[in-house]
């Protein structure tokens, strides 16, 4: 078991995880080109959100850790948030390496039908990755609404409206997850993970998960 000057520091590291990856996450979204061209950067710009996505979820999954994740709205929120992760990493994968890869093999595998194909499959999984995301954010928000002090409650109150508003958004077809859409989504996810991360180096957990 880490002593109190261990969890400190972990606390920091992963802090400082969802800071960077959070706002790292935004500038590279704000290059993701409008279309795919196997010589341009969209490996580039869609491998850096891999990655940062997997430094994020880091970062995430030592909060719920550190709130105890036997309780179950932290638990239900880990899980929530790994399914976003999962389908998050799809999508990427789906428009950065593999339309792109089809793309350079010229007619033979590029059939609008291929491409439709993988289209439907991209925005599908970004679609899960908004909703289980959003889901994360609310049960983990209720749990900082819970805790005393204006901060804790103060994170809570803007996690619900981080996770709850691109959900709506979405689901009534304000945005859909075209790059302008999924630009606000993302964003607005990034914003609650740089708060959470604050949160985290400035030591707001104290003893976080001995809390009733």
């Amino acid at each position: 078991m880490m002593d109190a000057a261990e969890q400190r520091r972990a606390d920091r590291i992963a802090g400082g995880a969802l800071i960077a990856g959070a706002m790292l996450s935004v500038l590279v979204m704000a290059h993701h080109p409008e279309h795919v061209d196997p010589n341009g950067i969209v490996g580039l710009v869609h491998g850096a959100m891999l990655t940062l996505m997997t430094i994020i979820f880091y970062g995430f999954a030592h909060f719920a850790l550190r709130r105890g994740v036997a309780r179950p709205p932290i638990l239900a929120g880990l899980i929530c948030y790994a399914i976003g992760v999962v389908a998050d990493l799809g999508a990427g994968t789906t428009n950065g390496f593999i339309v792109p890869a089809l793309a350079a093999h010229g007619s033979v595998l590029s059939g609008r039908d291929v491409f439709l194909l993988a289209w439907e499959a991209n925005q599908a999984l970004a679609r899960l990755g908004v909703f289980a995301t959003a889901a994360a954010f609310v049960f983990w928000s209720l749990d900082f609404l819970r805790r005393p002090g204006f901060e804790a409650k103060a994170i809570g109150a803007l996690g619900l409206i981080a996770g709850i508003g691109p959900a709506s958004l979405l689901i009534s077809g304000v945005i859909d997850m075209h790059v302008a859409g999924a630009f606000l989504a993302y964003a607005a996810f990034a914003l609650w993970g740089v708060l959470v991360g604050f949160h985290l180096v400035r030591g707001g957990l104290g003893q976080a998960g001995a809390e009733a």
